[in-house]
């Protein structure tokens, strides 16, 4: 019988792993044994993770709660009127969508997690333009918070679909970064300076084509990947 050299629980012969800690199960004069019996029960063990999830939820809810709370009530007290508090209340809800909900969701899904961050932005930024009375949702964030989207559902998909390296999948956004420039000076351009020529855009575009390039060599020398791989984990 071994046990765990970090945090000590009793490991059964066919463990590879820690069930509480993940810590690696390594013994230089055991070998595991498959379908061994476990000193644990399993069900008990997957019921104090789900516990331990929901906990965690809560937890990071009531932290999250009671400060936007204090806030509605301090702006109220003071100005007899919501003022600026909805502000801070958005932001902390757009937070708690972009950081709470992928750490404590148990079906680990980046495309949900994503589509969950890209409308919560959408609607924070929305709510941000109305309050302020600007019109630059429509002509500006909207398309250009789409156009960051679509590169990285462009990423996710060939990472899914293909067998592309990182090197060539991070070649590929670089590549997709630099149109977006010309888009994302246009945006601008359009929506704050009513002119149409562009002026700054083709440096990074420039920049960004460069980038893939060298990335996209690097892909094809693969002494230069091993050393890569080696020092960057890429």
């Amino acid at each position: 019988m071994a046990y765990c050299i970090k945090c000590g629980v009793k490991l059964g012969d066919s463990e590879k792993k820690c069930p509480l800690c993940q810590t690696v199960v390594y013994h230089p004069d055991l070998k595991p044994v498959e379908n061994a019996e476990t000193p644990y029960p399993t069900e008990h063990y997957e019921a104090m993770k789900k516990t331990s999830i929901r906990f965690k939820l809560t937890i990071a809810t009531m932290i999250i709660l009671i400060p936007t709370v204090l806030t509605v009530i301090c702006d109220y007290s003071v100005n007899s009127a919501v003022i600026w508090s909805d502000i801070v209340v958005s932001s902390i809800c757009f937070l708690y969508c972009l950081i709470f909900i992928p750490l404590f969701v148990q079906k680990k899904d980046p495309v949900l997690y994503f589509a969950i961050d890209y409308a919560a932005l959408l609607l924070f930024e929305w709510y941000l333009a109305f309050t302020l009375n600007g019109n630059w949702f429509w002509k500006f964030s909207l398309p250009l918070t789409t156009s960051i989207a679509l590169i990285i559902v462009a990423a996710m998909l060939i990472k899914r679909f293909t067998r592309a390296s990182n090197l060539i999948i991070t070649a590929v956004i670089f590549f997709l970064s630099a149109a977006d420039c010309i888009f994302v000076e246009y945006l601008i351009n359009n929506a704050f300076r009513e002119r149409i020529f562009l002026i700054w855009s083709y440096y990074p575009l420039i920049t960004f084509i460069i980038v893939g390039v060298i990335l996209i060599l690097c892909d094809k020398n693969q002494k230069l990947k091993d050393k890569l791989a080696k020092k960057f984990f890429i």
